[in-house]
């Protein structure tokens, strides 16, 4: 039976290499995500837990698209009419922007684009856009980009339908207009050139003087047609009253991780559950420059809910976060981390969130 040993234990010395393909010599093997804290830190707050998610994996799947009949064809400029009549500001429940989409003015629209022949149409694909007035092209960088899924995308439009297209229009954009606005969207599949008027009198912000790359110029990009949403009015949560304060250094080592604490308050006279688990959005912003690149990333995370399950009636509890510093941020730059509440399915205020600014030492 010995002899039998050593043989045996080539075999499985070469089926471990075989089974780990991703392990080099001098590299470190793969590392294994740590378990989830679920005992409370010595201080009484909630340790952190590198949850991320996404927001499929929050709300769900979205409904299935609309399949084409057979035998539809591509639209045609002469069967559609569009609109733009509304630019909101980016994030959640029209708070006041902030980091880099303050600095810029970014402007966020939804062209609504009706079916009005009596024949379904197709979309699909790239949808180079120009904004005009008095009958001319409005000098400025456009863009229409599109990933693999938008490029595969084929938005079905019924007789009578609606399909949308996301523009994003970002300064700094320092040209009067001088009279109305209007879009000339290239259909794909050469449909022809839609012209759809825009209502809506809001402008992207013209920034001007030190900080500011004076060799930037003023961005409108469109994104591939997708249906419309659906718009319904979400039900309100109990976690809607919960009160969010944020308290963290005030400076932090480029390349290393900052912790910092973020505070839930129970102003009612009853426990509030977190059940189900809400989430968090981390932003990290810093201005760039000439010499220095922006920084602007943002990234949903679940809760730790596993040592807390609810916080009582008008008491808190103290949530440990931690926040990437870039390792490319030099010394005396200031980096913004925002903390946003997020929860599933509801109306939630706009106030749920808090900022920590930190300057690089």
């Amino acid at each position: 039976m010995r002899r039998l040993m050593v043989p045996l234990l080539i075999v499985l010395a070469v089926a471990v290499a075989c089974a780990e393909p991703n392990a080099q010599p001098g590299r470190p093997a793969p590392t294994v995500a740590e378990p989830v804290p679920t005992e409370l830190l010595a201080d009484g707050s909630v340790p952190w837990a590198d949850l991320k998610i996404t927001d499929e994996d929050f709300n769900g799947r979205p409904a299935e698209p609309r399949k084409p009949a057979a035998g539809s064809e591509p639209c045609r400029a002469e069967q559609l009419t569009g609109r733009l009549t509304k630019w909101t500001r980016p994030g959640t429940g029209g708070e006041t922007p902030r980091g880099f989409d303050s600095a810029i003015g970014k402007l966020i629209g939804e062209v609504d684009v009706r079916n009005s022949s009596t024949v379904e149409c197709t979309l699909q694909g790239e949808v180079p856009t120009t904004m005009r007035t008095g009958g001319r092209e409005i000098p400025m960088l456009y863009t229409h980009g599109i990933n693999e899924e938008g490029q595969t995308r084929v938005v079905a439009v019924p007789a009578g339908g609606h399909a949308s297209l996301r523009l994003d229009w970002s300064g700094p954009f320092c040209r009067p207009t001088g009279g109305p606005l209007e879009l000339a969207i290239e259909l794909p599949h050469d449909g022809g050139t839609l012209r759809a008027p825009v209502t809506a009198k809001e402008r992207p912000a013209c920034p001007q003087g030190e900080g500011v790359n004076p060799r930037a110029r003023g961005t409108l990009s469109a994104s591939g047609f997708t249906e419309p949403a659906v718009v319904s009015r979400p039900p309100s949560s109990p976690l809607d009253q919960l009160t969010v304060a944020v308290q963290g250094p005030s400076t932090a080592v480029a390349g290393s991780r900052a912790t910092f604490r973020v505070t839930l308050g129970n102003p009612t006279d009853g426990p509030l559950a977190l059940d189900p688990c809400p989430a968090y959005l981390m932003e990290r912003f810093s201005l760039g420059d000439a010499t220095n690149d922006a920084v602007n990333s943002a990234q949903l995370y679940r809760l730790n809910c596993r040592p807390l399950t609810q916080i009582p009636a008008g008491g808190s509890a103290v949530f440990e976060m931690v926040a990437e510093v870039p390792a490319s941020m030099r010394a005396g730059r200031e980096l913004t981390v925002t903390w946003k509440f997020y929860l599933p399915h509801f109306v939630q205020r706009g106030d749920q969130f808090g900022v920590l600014t930190l300057t690089v030492v």
